[in-house]
C-alpha cells in the first residue's frame, strides 16, 4: 500500500494514539533532560566568554529560548522551530567566546558550537512531523542554508590534534547528517501514521461494506417471500379463504426468521455476550429452498455430490448467502411462471454452488449491476472463490449464477 506525501501532510499535527497529556508530558522530559545535560555547559562558557554585558544577555536568553522551545515543539512545532531558528541565527553570528572554556578547546570558538545547539534538531523533528504542508520543506531548506552559515562561520576554527581538511570534513558531515536524519525522521513518523490511518479507514470501509452485504441478504430475502405472499394472498383469499391461516403463517415465519437473523447479526456488531449464534451454512440450504417453495417458486434442489464432511463455516455461509441472493433475485425478476433449480456439489478442492432459472433472462438485469449481485461478487471472492452471473449459456434463456469457493480445511461437525 502506497501513501502519499500529501495524505502524510494531511495528517500532520493530528493527535498520535494515546491520551494528548501523555505525549506532552514525554516532550517536557526530553526538554528538561537537554537542559540538565547540555545547558550548565553553555551557560558556563558564555559567562566566562569575555564578550561583554550586551551580548552575554543576548547569548544566553538565546540557549534558553531553545530549550523553551523544545517544550512546546509537539504542540506548536512550526512556531517552535521558527523560533528556534532565530535563536540558532543569534549563535551563529554572535561573537567567539573565550575563557576556561575556550582555553580546553584550543583557542576562541563560536557560540553555535556550544551544546545547546543540538536542540535544533528535536525542533526540525517536531516541524518534518506534524507540521503541515508546506512547512516541513521549509524547514529543510531553512536548516540546510543554517548548515552552510555554520560551516562559512566556524570554518577556520581548528581542534588540536586533528588536520584542518578531517576537522572540516567532520564538521560538515555531522551537519549534513544530523539535518538530514532528523528531517527524514520526522517525514517517516508523519508517513506511518498516515498509513495506520489509511489502514484504519480501509477497514472501517470493509466493515461497512460487510454490514451492507448482511443487511441485504437478511432483508430483501426476507421481504421478497413477504410480498409474494402478500401479493398471492389478495388473489387467493378471495377464492379460497380457508387457505388465509397458511398464507399469514407463511409471512409470520419469513418475518420472525429475519428479526432472528437481525437480532443475531446486531449483537455480532454490539459485540454482546451470547451473540455468537451460529450462522447459517449447507445445512440450511433444503429450509431456505422450502421456504421460497412456500413462496410459490417452483425450486428442484440437487445436493447428490455433497459429501456428508462440510467446508468451513465462512465457507458454508458464503455457499448459503449466494443462493439465497440468487433466489431472491429469481422471485423478483424471473417472472410469473419461472422455475428455478439449486444444484451444491464438490468438485476437487473446490464448494459449487449453482442456481439457474428460465425466467425472463438478462433483460430484467439490464443496466449496472444491483447491490444483490455486487455482495454475492465481494462475498465469494472474500473468501478465494469466483462467482459468474449472467443469461443461461446453456438454455439461451433464464439466469444463471455460478460460484466456485475454495473447499478448505473440513469443519469438525464433518
Amino acid at each position: 500500500m502506497l501513501v502519499t506525501s500529501s495524505a502524510a501532510d494531511a495528517l500532520a499535527g493530528q493527535p498520535g494514539p494515546g491520551p494528548r497529556w501523555l505525549g506532552d508530558l514525554g516532550q517536557a522530559a526530553l526538554a528538561a533532560l537537554l537542559a540538565l545535560v547540555l545547558l550548565p555547559v553553555g551557560v558556563r562558557s558564555v559567562r566566562e566568554g569575555d564578550v561583554g554585558t550586551g551580548w552575554t544577555v543576548t547569548l544566553l536568553g538565546a540557549l534558553v529560548v531553545l530549550h523553551l522551545a523544545v517544550v512546546v515543539a509537539r504542540r506548536r512545532p512550526v512556531a517552535s522551530y521558527a523560533v528556534g531558528a532565530g535563536a540558532m541565527l543569534v549563535l551563529v553570528t554572535g561573537p567567539d567566546l573565550s575563557g576556561l572554556t575556550a582555553n580546553a578547546a584550543g583557542g576562541a570558538f563560536s557560540p553555535v558550537l556550544l551544546p545547546s545547539s543540538l536542540c535544533f534538531f528535536p525542533l526540525l523533528y517536531a516541524v518534518s512531523a506534524r507540521g503541515s504542508r508546506p512547512w516541513p520543506t521549509i524547514a529543510l531548506g531553512v536548516a540546510l542554508i543554517g548548515c552552510l552559515l555554520t560551516v562559512v562561520r566556524i570554518w577556520s576554527f581548528s581542534v588540536p590534534g586533528l588536520e584542518w581538511w578531517t576537522w572540516r570534513l567532520i564538521l560538515t558531515t555531522a551537519m549534513l547528517a544530523g539535518t538530514l536524519a532528523a528531517w527524514a525522521l520526522g517525514r517517516f513518523r508523519a508517513t506511518r501514521e498516515a498509513w495506520i490511518a489509511e489502514l484504519a479507514d480501509r477497514g472501517a470501509a470493509d466493515e461497512r461494506r460487510r454490514i451492507a452485504r448482511e443487511m441485504h441478504d437478511v432483508v430483501a430475502h426476507s421481504l421478497a417471500v413477504v410480498v409474494s405472499h402478500a401479493e398471492a394472498g389478495r388473489l387467493v383469499v378471495a377464492r379460497d379463504p380457508d387457505r388465509a391461516p397458511e398464507i399469514l403463517g407463511t409471512i409470520a415465519d419469513a418475518g420472525r426468521g429475519a428479526l432472528t437473523e437481525m437480532r443475531g447479526l446486531l449483537g455480532v456488531l454490539r459485540d454482546e455476550a451470547g451473540s455468537n449464534a451460529p450462522q447459517p451454512g449447507l445445512d440450511e440450504l433444503p429450509g431456505l429452498v422450502a421456504g421460497v417453495r412456500a413462496a410459490g417458486l417452483e425450486v428442484a434442489y440437487d445436493d447428490a455430490a455433497l459429501p456428508e464432511a462440510r467446508p468451513p463455516a465462512t465457507v458454508g455461509l458464503t455457499a448459503y448467502r449466494v443462493a439465497q441472493e440468487a433466489l431472491t433475485n429469481v422471485t423478483r425478476h424471473a417472472g410469473p411462471g419461472a422455475r428455478a433449480r439449486v444444484v451444491v456439489a464438490r468438485e476437487g478442492t473446490e464448494l459449487v454452488v449453482e442456481v439457474t432459472d428460465n425466467g425472463a433472462g438478462p433483460g430484467a438485469f439490464a443496466g449496472s449491476p444491483g447491490r444483490g449481485l455486487i455482495g454475492m461478487r465481494e462475498r465469494v471472492e472474500a473468501v478465494g472463490g469466483v462467482l459468474k452471473a449472467g443469461p443461461d449459456p446453456r438454455e439461451g434463456t433464464g439466469w444463471r449464477v455460478h460460484a466456485r469457493l475454495p473447499w478448505g480445511e473440513e469443519d469438525s461437525r464433518g
